[in-house]
């Protein structure tokens, strides 16, 4: 009887796939190829793999190609994953990157192009956005700039941390690049791309203390003095922050249009934004007229500021006044600080000085400014001197009994 031969059919279609699977070890430090269709295996599993040539270069899970280079996608697991899904993946991903398309449909950005969207949307409304500039030019984006924003970790920032105290920076600027670096992940959980931030989980900074330095009346004459010898203007501007009592920024974006007369003949200072984000108002003491008096002469048509002056140039003028006057520990928020303890020393309602310089509550002036509740604590310390020198009167000092 004739032998019976058997049908020999196609050859299966992913047969070179399926051979080489069977030929890789159980163990795999990287996958092997076929046809750009990469196999690794694993004790935690088998994964499959794509390899995709970047003719025009691109970016990948944060980090950036040359053209001419080829990157290793990882598809998934071989589990999951048959070997059409994966050559259909892989050819997807193969003519994006032939078209120059970005390879992910929505891919997380890096923190250096976050971050730069981030100031240029906070322009408008940040008080001090070159400050912002100088946190992530300087430190931030050197730092965290070409890794994706969501595998930054607190002990990566830690890490950066333990860096930055050994170049001598103060906790205090350490506490506010971290705010800033807080406030750009913050956005970033705002538009879904983390669901946590990792700077809130930081260990606490310390050493951080309060400033309290405040002028004296002999200081603010040798300031004065010496800003009139600078610019003109600025000693104008120093005179308003120490009677106004108003922040850098607030100053500096101060308009025309914020100044409103009130029936008695004055005027008030009307600030839509402030720090706190709540609007509140100024009312002008006699020499605050005066400086308005002053700057009307020389309005700008075109500036409807009333201090017209770039921030780099009033940066270069307070910091050279400061020098003239002898005075380089003081900064501009000291100005400030002198007006919360003038007027808390004169006996002005603390709840009342709070509120002119917009807090919501008495903790940032005792936390802040230490000296301008002095005048309670002064009240306090009479008054216990006063209780046992009364208790005391009737006493005779040991040694001089009769």
């Amino acid at each position: 009887m004739a032998e019976v031969k058997g049908k020999r059919g196609r050859p299966r279609k992913f047969r070179k796939f399926d051979e080489l699977y069977e030929r890789c070890p159980a163990e795999m430090r990287r996958p092997v190829y076929c046809e750009g269709i990469g196999i690794r295996r694993g004790k935690r599993g088998d994964t499959l793999w794509a390899k995709v040539q970047l003719p025009h270069g691109g970016m990948w899970k944060g980090k950036t190609y040359l053209p001419g280079h080829a990157i290793e996608i990882k598809l998934g697991r071989k589990a999951s994953i048959d070997w059409q899904d994966a050559i259909d993946r892989r050819v997807k991903l193969q003519k994006r990157a032939d078209d120059d398309l970005p390879l992910e449909d929505d891919p997380i950005p890096t923190f250096g192009h976050w971050a730069a969207d981030w100031l240029e949307r906070k322009q408008a409304t940040a008080k001090r956005p070159d400050t912002l500039k100088v946190h992530l030019d300087v430190h931030l984006v050197p730092e965290f700039g070409n890794m994706r924003i969501d595998q930054i970790t607190s002990a990566r920032i830690e890490r950066w941390l333990s860096a930055c105290s050994k170049k001598e920076l103060s906790p205090g600027y350490i506490k506010r690049m971290v705010n800033t670096l807080k406030a750009i992940l913050n956005d970033a959980i705002r538009e879904g791309y983390l669901t946590e931030n990792p700077a809130t989980k930081i260990n606490r900074i310390t050493g951080v203390q309060a400033r309290q330095r405040f002028l004296n009346a002999e200081e603010i004459v040798r300031l004065l003095a010496a800003a009139e010898q600078v610019e003109p203007w600025l000693c104008d501007v120093i005179v308003w922050a120490l009677h106004s009592g108003m922040r850098r920024g607030e100053i500096q974006s101060m308009r025309w249009s914020d100044i409103l007369d009130i029936p008695n003949g004055g005027k008030i200072v009307t600030l839509p934004t402030t720090k706190s984000g709540k609007p509140r108002s100024v009312i002008c003491t006699t020499s605050m007229l005066e400086v308005l008096d002053h700057q009307m002469q020389h309005r700008d048509a075109h500036d409807d500021r009333v201090f017209p002056i770039s921030a780099m140039t009033w940066r270069r003028r307070w910091e050279k006044a400061r020098k003239v006057a002898g005075l380089d520990d003081i900064d501009f928020h000291d100005l400030r600080r002198t007006n919360a303890t003038q007027a808390a020393a004169s006996g002005v309602d603390l709840r009342t000085l709070a509120a002119r310089m917009g807090h919501s509550n008495l903790t940032m002036l005792e936390k802040h400014y230490a000296v301008a509740v002095g005048s309670a604590q002064h009240e306090a310390a009479e008054k216990i001197q006063d209780t046992f020198d009364a208790l005391t009167t009737n006493i005779v000092p040991l040694g001089k009994a009769k």
